[in-house]
Formats: structure tokens, sequence, C-alpha cells
């Protein structure tokens, strides 16, 4: 009996993936499409009916949230959620083709700024 405590104690916590999920206001149906995870299989893990899902998706969760694969396997669901107290960081690429002609020198130095003041708020 005391083997398979700890083996459980190792699991998919569901309700930690599903409170990591609310603290940032995504439904299912958004975490899926920003992990490929499909919504159904995220339902599944969260309602605990599936607790062992495959490393990719536990380390596709992980990097999501920020927090590490242990995190989320973890027993102890009195565990604070750290990480929803960091802030975000978003990386944006940007790639602007304009011919080169007067006006569009002036969009360009319009974006610049624009970009700009994205940076000082950082």
């Amino acid at each position: 009996m005391e083997s398979l405590e700890v083996h459980d104690m190792y699991k998919m916590n569901g309700t930690k993936l599903r409170d990591l999920r609310k603290k940032r206001g995504l439904s299912l149906c958004r975490l899926s499409e920003l992990t490929g995870i499909s919504k159904s299989y995220l339902s599944i893990i969260e309602r605990e009916l599936h607790k062992n899902p495959s490393l990719e998706v536990l380390d596709k969760l992980a990097t999501f949230f920020q927090v590490d694969v242990e995190y989320l396997v973890k027993g102890d669901r009195s565990e604070k959620i750290h990480s929803i107290e960091e802030p975000i960081k978003i990386i944006i690429k940007l790639e602007i083709e304009l011919p080169h002609n007067r006006n569009n020198l002036q969009k360009l130095k319009q974006i610049t700024e624009l970009i700009e003041g994205f940076t000082e708020g950082s």
C-alpha cells in the first residue's frame, strides 16, 4: 500500500492546472489554442480522469505557465501558485516592408515611436 501512495503523489494534479488556467483568465478552448493540446484532453486532465499525461504534454503546460513540471505533478494542493504574480513577458516580432518615399518614412517614424513607447514601459 505504501508504494501506491508514493506513486499517486507524482500523478498530474488537475486542480493545479485548472487553478493556473483560471488565474490567467483562460478558457479551455484558449489554452488549447495556445498550447496545441486538445480542449477535450485538457478537460480530462483537469477533471483528473487521466493523471498520467506524456512528458511532452507536461512540458508544454509547464513551459506555458512558467512553472516546473514537478509543480504540476506534486500531490500537495495547498502550494502557493507563485509564478502568476510574476510579470508575463511577450515578444513581438514585427516585419514591415515599405517602398522608399517620403510618406512611408513618416509612417515608419510613427511605428518606431510606438514601439519605443512599449519598450519604455518595460
